[in-house]
């Protein structure tokens, strides 16, 4: 996941209201979520120890819990029935919807009961296409070489000439 700042060694901050991006936070990139408190914008930083810090899993994680309780705003349907405080405990406790399916399968997630087991059971397709449909594509080509992004200093003789 970390692969343009994480080979190439640099710190990246993306600025972004929108949440599903925690699932990019690491050693090298930093997630500022702006917000209005009070009618003034703050800001707060999420990094790899943030999110566990609020969330208690990695930010990778996340997409797993997204799969599970799905998101409105995004049409990602999760599985029925299953909100965050839900999906959060049984990450925490399975790791991956993957292992959670297998323990599942196999009779081995004594702590999911009931309900909740049939749901999950039932909703075991919807879980897989809502964790893709989660994931943010850090695979796309950019069509442009990182260097040729760097910030320069300015040719001030140019830029009086202009103004």
């Amino acid at each position: 996941m970390q692969k343009v700042h994480g080979k190439k060694g640099f710190n990246v901050t993306i600025l972004s209201g929108d949440r599903d991006t925690f699932q990019l936070a690491s050693k090298n990139i930093t997630i500022r979520i702006p917000r209005t408190k009070a009618g003034k914008t703050e800001e707060e930083d999420f990094d790899k120890a943030k999110v566990l810090e609020v969330y208690g899993i990695e930010p990778n994680q996340l997409i797993e819990v997204k799969g599970l309780m799905g998101d409105n705003s995004d049409n990602i349907p999760g599985v029925a029935g299953v909100g965050e405080k839900t999906a959060l405990g049984i990450i925490k406790e399975y790791g991956s919807i993957d292992n959670l399916y297998e323990k599942l399968e196999n009779g081995q997630a004594e702590s999911i009961k009931g309900k909740l087991r049939e749901k999950l059971i039932n909703g075991k397709d919807s879980a897989i296409l809502s964790r893709t449909l989660g994931t943010i594509n850090i695979e796309s080509p950019l069509g442009v070489e990182i260097e040729a992004l760097k910030r320069n200093e300015w040719d001030n003789e140019k830029v009086f000439e202009e103004f």
